[in-house]
């Protein structure tokens, strides 16, 4: 089954070291903190962080149990402010997702179903600033139904996966579900029983739920799904395919959906940009790759867009015109013999980008990687790697005004949770820590 790549992770072997920081001239990283959490020895793994006036939510999975686990951290010290382990499926880790609107936290994942090794999808909220659970669904569509990304704005909140199948090794559907965000309330459902598919991405608009998906017309291929839905009616305004074409995430700007993931003829990152109007192409581009990749994220601000992955065994990142399609810079360093890197996840703000990647050295050890570069042109402002274990991973970023966030894990009695913020002013770029 297809999944995003940076949550399906081959790392290798060691222990917990840290490596210094590199300093530059603008936007040092400094580093505020660092947490490592231990859940009583479970596989514990941050996949997603959100932040809200206070703090920075962070969701995963953990604990003995494979609890599915929210979690806030002070921004200023990372001191845990409310936290939940909602029992999940013990022995399987597998993506949680989490976002905000206004002072709601809403978070999706999933529990045991009814069947015997069943899983429904989850869906929390949570006020943001107490932890008080405001309102929980579980929804059972069938037998192995997982979230895969959730939205919210004013009008809904959308959970998008896969599931909806009978019996084992049934084929599985593309899930869409829509949420009134202040009572729960089932707005309305949509699945594909006709085709076997899934949902890997949805992103909204004031008036529109976006949701790339995958069909798949035969074992060995998958093509793109894009449908585009009324968000107070859920009513299908217009869908769009594209074959040999596997979506990872979805988002919405300057008009325009902007589609990353990976193109099957080449094995090559992807990303396309359609009218959220009516679902037209309005450009594409293939990235020349030596051996496999993909883009695992993408985000859009003004007349800019930014996907990040891996080329072979380099990460790549890649900054765009959103509007035309205008390559403006790129960066996919070179990596020595032995070693393999890929970014999970990217955000940015006029003066710079920041990406969460890992680098892996071959039966030795790997690293969290967050690197930052010029907004404007792309050039490397600082690169820091810690958490030097036999497997660790960044892969989740969230930017606040002054701070960044990371998230991941490494290794500790199993895996362990970690997030780290750095400060990101200007005037702090030669503060000493």
């Amino acid at each position: 089954m297809y999944r995003r790549a940076c949550q399906t992770i081959a790392i290798v072997l060691m222990v917990l070291n840290f490596s210094p920081m590199a300093l530059t001239a603008f936007g040092q990283g400094r580093l505020l903190w660092d947490i490592q959490q231990d859940f009583d020895g479970g596989t514990d793994i941050v996949r997603d962080i959100t932040l809200s006036k206070k703090t920075a939510v962070v969701v995963g999975n953990g604990g003995p149990e494979d609890d599915f686990i929210i979690e806030a951290l002070g921004k200023a010290s990372g001191a845990v402010q409310w936290s939940e382990h909602v029992p999940a499926f013990p022995g399987v880790s597998t993506g949680v997702q989490v976002t905000r609107f206004q002072g709601i936290v809403f978070a999706s994942g999933y529990t045991t179903g009814p069947a015997v090794s069943s899983t429904d999808i989850s869906v929390r909220a949570y006020d943001a600033s107490t932890g008080a659970l405001l309102w929980s669904n579980v929804w059972d569509a069938g037998r192995d139904d997982s979230p895969q990304a959730i939205a919210a704005n004013r009008a809904a909140v959308v959970v998008v996966g896969q599931g909806g199948n009978v019996v084992p090794g049934e084929p599985i559907h593309l899930l869409v579900r829509a949420y009134e965000p202040a009572t729960g309330a089932v707005l309305w459902e949509d699945r594909l029983n006709d085709v076997e598919s899934a949902a890997w991405g949805v992103t909204l608009n004031r008036n529109r739920v976006f949701v790339a998906g995958t069909t798949f017309p035969s074992p060995s291929s998958r093509d793109l799904l894009l449908r585009a839905y009324d968000i107070s009616t859920g009513h299908l305004e217009w869908e769009v395919a594209r074959p040999s074409v596997s979506p990872v995430e979805v988002k919405f700007g300057a008009g325009h959906l902007f589609v990353a993931g990976s193109e099957a003829t080449n094995a090559s990152p992807y990303l396309a940009a359609f009218d959220a109007k009516t679902g037209a192409l309005v450009w594409d581009d293939t990235v020349p790759a030596s051996g496999s990749g993909l883009f695992s994220d993408v985000r859009v601000k003004g007349e800019r867009v930014v996907a990040v992955g891996r080329s072979g065994r380099s990460l790549v990142v890649r900054a765009y015109d959103a509007l035309t399609g205008v390559l403006q810079w790129e960066d996919a360093p070179a990596v020595d013999p032995g070693f393999f890197e890929f970014a999970s996840a990217v955000d940015f703000n006029t003066d710079a980008v920041y990406v969460a990647a890992t680098s892996e050295k071959a039966f030795e050890y790997a690293e969290i990687v967050v690197r930052a570069y010029s907004a404007a042109d792309g050039a490397l402002l600082w690169d820091d790697r810690s958490h030097r274990s036999a497997m660790s991973a960044a892969l989740a970023v969230a930017l606040g005004r002054n701070r960044l966030f990371v998230g991941g894990f490494a290794t500790g009695s199993r895996f362990d949770f970690v997030v780290r913020a750095y400060d990101i002013r200007p005037d702090r770029a030669l503060a000493s820590d």
